[in-house]
């Protein structure tokens, strides 16, 4: 099946939203400082500060959003991933490593970096191997207990 990563468009607010199913879901996933529950209108492009962290859809061949991520660059070099999801219809079939791919791809195109970062919980173990298997690295003295901060050169 092919798939077809594009910027996020209003469209795909309320899709994303309804991915989170409880207050503590959109925590994790979104981070402090982000209204709970997520907006499914205008103010998600706001509350995710997509103008300055560009957010991307990862799309089927029948236009359905299955996955979102976004990426912002945190200096010169280097991009931060974040915000990285598959729709929970849709997990299992491999889509995280085709959005983490695409979505690698075009931060890297569009900013230059040498680096990728992301952070990922710990108990989350198939986005961890998923990660190490797209060439990620723990960067221990970055890591807590709860949270491993990994990297990737792009180069």
């Amino acid at each position: 099946m092919d798939h077809l990563l594009q910027p996020v468009l209003p469209a795909h607010f309320a899709v994303i939203a309804g991915w989170l199913d409880s207050p503590a879901a959109t925590l994790r996933w979104a981070g402090p400082g982000v209204p709970i529950p997520l907006p499914a209108d205008d103010a998600f492009a706001a509350a995710l500060a997509l103008p300055a962290r560009p957010g991307w859809a990862l799309l089927d061949a029948d236009g359905t959003c299955v996955g979102f991520g976004q990426y912002w660059q945190t200096t010169p070099g280097n991009t931060h991933l974040g915000r990285i999801i598959v729709s929970p219809q849709a997990r299992g079939r491999g889509l995280g490593r085709v959005l983490m791919t695409a979505l690698c791809a075009e931060a890297v195109r569009r900013t230059a970096s040498v680096q990728l970062t992301l952070k990922v919980y710990r108990e989350n173990q198939a986005a961890v191997a998923l990660y190490r298997d797209l060439g990620f690295v723990a960067s221990e003295d970055a890591c807590t207990p709860e949270l491993l901060f990994m990297a990737r050169r792009t180069a």
